[in-house]
């Protein structure tokens, strides 16, 4: 059965980007607060948090769960080590892969500015935690989007 799409679109009912809009303003959000708290930009944030939630995570493994490129992580994990919020040490396995874990510095900036954006979640949606079935449809959505355009192209 083929779909017949309307040859237009209504910015204010498309929910993709609604969607991108809500993204925007709680990434603005973000380095607001980073950066009023800890001096960071949003790319050093999103490497913190990311080895914050897994201690030892490899840079690799950063790229591939936020939505940035190996430089911007590359360049992001070099200043984290500069400002002593992360250490690289090798991997005790695979000594060509280094394993990235945060300082007691980086952690209690980590913690800071995550209670802080986690209180504007609780804010924002006014029920705590983002709610599990609002989390579960984005996953599916995602998942779908992956399967019809693998590689976001």
């Amino acid at each position: 059965m083929d779909i017949v799409a309307p040859p237009h679109i209504e910015l204010s009912t498309f929910w993709p980007y609604q969607v991108a809009v809500l993204a925007d303003q709680i990434s603005r959000h973000t380095l607001s607060v980073a950066k009023t708290k800890a001096g960071l930009n949003l790319s050093q944030w999103r490497v913190l948090a990311a080895v914050a939630e897994k201690s030892g995570r490899s840079a690799a493994e950063v790229t591939a769960i936020t939505p940035m490129d190996k430089t911007i992580v590359s360049r992001a994990v070099s200043s984290l080590i500069t400002l002593e919020m992360i250490v690289k040490t090798a991997d005790t396995e695979d000594k060509r892969r280094s394993r990235l874990d945060t300082t007691d510095k980086g952690q209690s900036v980590y913690t800071d500015i995550a209670g802080h954006l986690n209180r504007t979640m609780i804010e924002l949606f006014d029920t705590g935690p983002m709610p599990e079935k609002f989390i579960q449809t984005l996953e599916r959505y995602s998942a779908q989007m992956t399967e019809l355009i693998p590689n976001g192209g």
